[in-house]
């Protein structure tokens, strides 16, 4: 009895997984890491809230308050990864019976179902890919524009006593 996800993949497509799922927790352990830029001396660090997406997609998200964002990734991969599982177990049914296939026809009919079901599941595990990737874009955005984007507020007095309020936003 065969329990594997991918029990009829490529090995390609194992050792992608295998590596991604290496990186994951690479990356996720990693200590941050500054770096001096040349344009100014301020320490970049990696943004724990990029780490928490790298993870989970939508919970960098959730981390900076972006509430909508954040569900919408994780409903979406969420979707994705139970679809992947749904058509994986229907394919491993239509398997088991291609192998257990009395006549020909019986065996081309399963093996043709076994086929229409594996196309689909790896249809959603890009999906689920592509989602993974579009968080991180957006999270990556988000940090790069709230470490970026800064209000500033002075107040300022004269010798006369009058005081001046200015405000400046750069991003």
């Amino acid at each position: 009895m065969e329990t594997l996800i991918f029990r009829r993949s490529s090995p390609i497509l194992k050792s992608a997984a295998t590596i991604c799922a290496a990186l994951i927790c690479l990356y996720a352990t990693a200590p941050a890491q500054t770096s001096k830029t040349t344009a100014d001396s301020q320490d970049k660090v990696i943004s724990p809230s990029l780490k928490k997406s790298l993870i989970l997609p939508g919970w960098g998200q959730l981390a900076e308050k972006r509430y909508v964002e954040g569900v919408l990734c994780l409903a979406a991969e969420a979707y994705c990864l139970v679809e992947v599982f749904s058509f994986n177990h229907k394919g491993s049914t239509y398997y088991r019976k291609y192998r257990e296939a009395g006549t020909t026809p019986e065996a081309v009919r399963f093996r043709e179902l076994t086929e229409k079901y594996d196309k689909k599941r790896n249809t959603y595990i890009l999906a689920a890919a592509g989602v993974w990737v579009l968080n991180l874009v957006d999270i990556y955005v988000i940090v790069k524009n709230k470490k970026t984007s800064k209000i500033k507020l002075n107040i300022q007095s004269g010798q006369d006593q009058k005081m001046a309020l200015s405000v400046s936003y750069s991003f």
